[in-house]
């Protein structure tokens, strides 16, 4: 019985390994996409103590039998590595050249009809002009209608009527039409990306609290000069095919070892149960 719950436990571990290999494989061309790498832990542990002595003479191994439980996922670590540099040479398209992530937020209405602010964090630069009658005035919004936030926690607003020009400086200031709008961008940077939420269309939940301002959990990453912004240009998908493809396989080999673990051990089950029953 224990090698089939040892072996059991594996192919349920290994199954959320393929599924987090396949999740990265279909993430390929996401801008801003970060992929994670499964990792796996062992269960829990038993040891057997009572051995006879001569089996503890000259032994450099502790002593006793360790007994093990399987393997389970033990966490998909968040890998952070830089994308690669994609142009496009459309303006609003903008890439982080370092640590952070960009600030997105919207209004909402929650389960009793509340409006509240929800706020998110993201890597994907991929935003567009758009005049918001709200603001009077033009936002930057994200591929998901999310609005781009600056490094004060609200929402960056253009106040011209119509935008011919747009700039943004590596330090992440804003001109439009060739005059200064003094909005700056927010970058903030997570110290364990591993907290984040990710809740799907390559967006982040940083579970901030109503009312609760960016700069009490995160840092800033203007303050440590440790990020620019490169205009003109998106970051692409820090995803390996080839390394992929190798994790696909070295799963796909250990999915059919626990799988002839289970078939030799209802084998071994059946043949000791033909010769008790005899």
């Amino acid at each position: 019985m224990q090698s089939l719950n040892i072996s059991s436990s594996a192919l349920r571990g290994i199954q959320y390994a393929l599924d987090n290999t396949a999740n990265n494989m279909a993430n390929l061309e996401t801008a801003g996409y970060k992929r994670r790498a499964a990792s796996f832990s062992e269960l829990l542990a038993d040891s057997m103590n009572e051995q006879p002595a001569l089996d503890r003479e000259n032994r450099n191994s502790p002593v006793g039998l360790r007994m093990g439980s399987g393997a389970r996922l033990g966490m998909t670590k968040l890998d952070m590595a830089q994308g690669s540099m994609k142009p496009t040479d459309v303006p609003t398209d903008l890439m982080i050249q370092g640590e952070g992530f960009f600030m997105v937020g919207s209004q909402m209405r929650d389960a009793n009809g509340v409006m509240k602010e929800e706020f998110l964090m993201t890597r994907n630069g991929n935003f567009h002009l758009e005049y918001n009658n709200y603001f009077n005035g033009f936002v930057l919004v994200a591929p998901t209608g999310h609005i781009l936030l600056g490094e004060n926690g609200s929402p960056i607003v253009i106040g011209e009527d119509e935008i011919r020009d747009f700039e943004v400086s590596e330090d992440g200031y804003i001109a439009a039409n060739g005059n200064p709008t003094f909005e700056r961008i927010g970058l903030w940077k997570s110290d364990n990306p591993d907290q984040l939420k990710q809740i799907g269309e390559n967006l982040y939940d940083p579970e901030l609290q109503e009312g609760q301002d960016p700069a009490d959990v995160f840092t800033s990453s203007w303050d440590n000069m440790i990020a620019t912004i490169r205009q003109g240009a998106l970051e692409a998908s820090n995803v390996n095919m080839q390394e992929e493809m190798s994790q696909l396989v070295n799963i796909q080999r250990a999915y059919q070892l626990n799988s002839r673990a289970i078939g030799i051990s209802d084998q071994m089950m059946s043949i000791a149960t033909s010769i008790r029953s005899r």
